[in-house]
């Protein structure tokens, strides 16, 4: 761990291959390229927990990780290559300009086959979320710079739900350029070449009800507020708890949260 940072090698990670569901690992990879700072976080957590979580107290209880796969680095580098992107991204360009920019770019052949085979065994919503290199630091965390897609993934072709699996990577690779990314960047004297992007791929847990989808539960915990208000310490370890409330007319989002802290 440099800077803050853990650092899960993608060798650490079974390569994703498999073509059934049930026989999907917890963590898999495509690709050999860093997977970044928030899929290096979740895998160490995932280990943690199977090494030191005690099962016996808590009977009929599983605590894990929801699955995901990560797109390494090196397909990042590979569709700014194949495309053309990196000379014709620039400073004073528009978020929708380059979002736009990337969503006509094509992902490498290969990636999309494995694409196909993920979404021909995984039919539940999706959130594909940004793990670039520099993010999930101690100090520089990147928090909410880069950004996130929820998609339903529900769609009755497969066709479809590659396509809107494609649109949601390439809108995640887009954000690396997005004048919140250069401004932070600016910020900590990092330059923007410093930075890559590997992708997540990961389950949204939750159930049916009523033709909508709800996650079961979600929240932010941190082990150290370094902000803390009032009479509040820096090792208060505040939570944030959110879950989903049935009959809101926001069900059409599939993400309901009610906040409460403790």
């Amino acid at each position: 761990m440099s800077e803050g940072r853990i650092n899960i090698q993608p060798q650490e990670l079974t390569s994703f291959e498999s073509k059934s569901l049930d026989s999907m690992p917890a963590i898999s990879c495509i690709g050999s390229g860093s997977i970044g700072g928030k899929a290096s976080g979740l895998a160490f957590i995932e280990k943690t927990i199977a090494l030191y979580f005690d099962k016996k107290p808590f009977p009929g209880i599983s605590v894990s990780i929801p699955r995901f796969i990560v797109i390494a680095t090196d397909y990042f580098d590979r569709f700014l290559d194949e495309n053309d992107l990196r000379q014709s991204i620039r400073s004073n360009m528009s978020d929708e300009y380059i979002a736009h920019a990337f969503g006509q770019g094509k992902l490498p052949r290969d990636l999309i086959e494995k694409l196909q085979t993920f979404v021909r065994a995984v039919n539940i919503p999706l959130a594909v979320r940004s793990s670039s290199l520099l993010e999930d630091a101690m100090y520089e965390p990147f928090a909410g710079v880069y950004a996130t897609k929820m998609i339903p993934n529900n769609q009755g072709d497969i066709e479809t739900r590659l396509e809107k699996l494609k649109e949601a990577i390439k809108f995640v690779y887009a954000s690396t350029f997005f004048k919140a990314a250069r401004d932070y960047h600016r910020a900590i004297n990092r330059p923007t070449s410093d930075e890559k992007m590997a992708v997540i791929i990961q389950d949204i847990v939750g159930r049916q009800f009523n033709g909508r989808y709800y996650p079961d539960i979600s929240g932010v915990a941190r082990s150290y507020n370094f902000y803390p208000m009032g009479s509040a310490k820096p090792e208060s370890y505040p939570w944030l708890w959110g879950w989903a409330k049935p009959s809101s007319t926001a069900a059409r989002s599939g993400v309901i949260p009610r906040h409460i802290r403790v």
